[in-house]
Parts: C-alpha cells; structure tokens; sequence
C-alpha cells in the first residue's frame, strides 16, 4: 500500500538520523501519534507535511510526493499540476512574507526617524540678546541647543564714555525679582564676555527660565575712585528655531533700514513705485499700501472688516498701531516702545503691545507676501 511505503520512507529517515517518533514530532510541531500513524500505513502525510519532511530530510520533494501518489495511479500530470500549484502557493507566501518585512523596516525606519525628530526638534535655537537706553548699549547672543547651551555679549559699550586705560571695569548680569538682585555672573571687561558654568553663579543651560528679569549692570571706577554705573535690562528675541526658519520681518526690533533699503525690499516683493515714496500691491485681492517718508514707514492694510494702519517710527524705534472699523470709528490706537518693549501711550482699546500687533501683520499680510 501507498502508505506503507511513505511509511516506510519517513520511518527510514528517522532512524537514519536518529530520532524517536517523538524528536520528530517536536521538529516538525506534530503529535508522536501522527507519526507513528505514517509509519503504520494507518494515515497519510498532508501535502504540506511532506513539503516540511523534505525540507528536514533535504531529500526531494517531488520524490516524497511521488511516493505517496504512485499506488493511488496518480500520472506525472497530475503530479507536475499539484508541483506546480504548490510552488505558486510557496511564492505567494513568501511574497506576502517579504511584503511585511519591508513594512516592519519602513515601521522601524519611521520610529527611528520619529525618535530622532523628538529628540532634536525645536532643540536648537539663536536668541540675539541686546540692551539699549540713553547710556548703555549691548549686543549679544544666546544660543541653545539639546547637549549645551552658549551666551556670549560680544559688544558692550557706554554711551558717550571714552574709555580709560586706568579704568577698572566690572560687568554684572543679575536677576532682578521683588525689587532683589541676584548677581549670576561677574566679568572684568566689555568687550567678549564669555558665560560659563565656571564662573557662574547659575547654570548657563538654566538662564533661558529668567530672560524676563534679566538685567546688565557695568561699574566703571576711575583713577580718582569716581563711581559710574550704567544698568539695563537685557531682551532676547528669538530669531531661529529648528521647528521653522522665522521669516525677515520688513517691521522688526532694532531695524536700521534706510529709505533706499525699504525700497529695494519692496521692490523684491514685486510692489510697483507710485510716486511721493508710495509702493503698492495686489494680492489675493487685497491692496496692500506702503508709503515712508525721511523718518517713519506706514504700512497700510485694509479687509472687509477693518482698516489697519502700522507706522514704524525709526526714531525710538517706535511702532504705531492704528485700526479702524468699516465706519471710522478707531478699534485700537497706542504706541509701542520697540526698545522698552512697552506700551508708551493707550489711546483706544486693548493696546496688545508688539507681538499681538505683529502676529496680526504676519497672519493678515506678511505671509502672503513671503510665502510661496
């Protein structure tokens, strides 16, 4: 009979390796019942399981399944049809095999790419430090990454002072809260003033929690023991981030455009020169005005709601922020102190102050001009 001889053949191959009914069944995740069934003739092999026998036997495949066919009159036909429709099904397996590898590599290439962006996303930014009243000057930056952070004021100057080889100079950051001062750091010249933890008072990776208070103090002492201090707050403005690249604002802190350089900006921005110092737009159906004069830049602006009128003062500088409804009535009207980053007067409305009047410019205006 046709089961006896595959039987046989499997009970042949066993003992040629060695193993008991049971080390088989384990190998191929069988019952040592099945095989003893096999090898007794009381039971056939699926088609499958002689696939897996071959394999573990590396003997012929064909020659197992022939075997097991040739009693039941199976021609080569049949036999080449049931070879052939088992291979296909072989290659579907392994092509879906292969199909979910490359998902799990584009799955694990994206949670590695996910824990890289998580880790460095907005993790490095510039701050450009600066301070300026009637008496002091300072310029600087602040940078801050992931690993460590780097502040250095690389120009600090007192207004209208010439500075003496005699002079003994001290810079102080301090931190200003309830009217107490907390010096962090001490340094003995102006120019290339380098914070670091070695000299600090306070980490350098923890400063950015206090950029609201603060403040610079330079202590000058001459050779006769005079006493001058100059003191200000300091300001950071953020002008990059790894999350977006802040875009050029025509209206910024410590602008110094001349005339000639408003021109050219406009200009590039595809704005046509009327006349009188007049530049004008059209976009997304909407007129956009510009017009400046030897000491100010208007900035005009008008939807279906309101009328927008923004003049940047460069005396000060000083924004102006005015806004009418469609009836005239004013909304809000106040100038903003750029420098001292407050409200100088509150004419009309709420008087947001320079960041609430620049997100309006940047969502009603300047990013239809410097987006794509």
């Amino acid at each position: 009979m046709n089961e006896k001889n595959i039987g046989m053949m499997i009970n042949r191959l066993r003992e040629e390796k060695g193993w008991t009914q049971k080390d088989l069944a384990d190998k191929l995740n069988i019952s040592d019942k099945a095989i003893s069934k096999w090898e007794t003739g009381t039971n056939l092999p699926t088609i499958d399981m002689i696939y897996k026998i071959s394999t573990l036997f590396n003997v012929s495949f064909q020659k197992l399944l022939k075997i097991r066919l040739e009693d039941e009159h199976v021609d080569e036909k049949i036999i080449s049809e049931i070879m052939d429709e088992f291979n296909e099904t072989n290659k579907r397996k392994a092509k879906i095999i292969k199909i979910a590898f490359i998902i799990l590599l584009v799955i694990a290439v994206l949670l590695v790419v996910v824990m890289i962006f998580t880790r460095s996303y907005n993790r490095f930014k510039v701050y450009r430090a600066y301070a300026e009243n009637d008496n002091l000057a300072v310029e600087g930056i602040y940078v801050e990454t992931r690993i460590k952070d780097k502040f250095v004021l690389n120009n600090v100057r007192v207004k209208g002072r010439q500075m003496k080889s005699s002079d003994t100079i001290s810079v102080d950051i301090y931190i200003k809260d309830d009217n107490k001062e907390k010096i962090v750091y001490t340094a003995s010249n102006l120019n290339g003033i380098n914070f670091s933890d070695y000299q600090a008072y306070i980490k350098i990776d923890d400063l950015s929690a206090y950029f609201d208070n603060l403040y610079i103090k330079v202590t000058i002492v001459d050779i006769k023991n005079n006493v001058e201090e100059y003191e200000s707050k300091l300001n950071f403005k953020l002008d990059f981030s790894n999350n977006k690249v802040y875009e050029e604002e025509l209206i910024s802190k410590n602008n110094t455009l001349t005339r000639d350089d408003i021109k050219d900006k406009l200009t590039k921005l595809n704005f046509t020169y009327l006349e009188n110092n007049i530049l004008i737009k059209q976009t997304k159906n909407i007129e956009i005005l510009y017009y400046y004069n030897s000491n100010n830049l208007s900035y005009r602006y008008e939807d279906k709601n309101y009328n927008y009128r923004y003049t940047y003062y460069f005396d000060g500088p000083i924004l102006e922020v005015i806004i009418f409804d469609k009836n005239n009535i004013e909304k809000e009207n106040y100038k903003y102190s750029i420098v001292d980053d407050k409200v100088l007067e509150c004419v009309v409305g709420s008087c947001k102050g320079y960041d609430e009047a620049l997100k309006v410019l940047h969502e009603n205006i300047l990013d239809d001009l410097y987006g794509d």
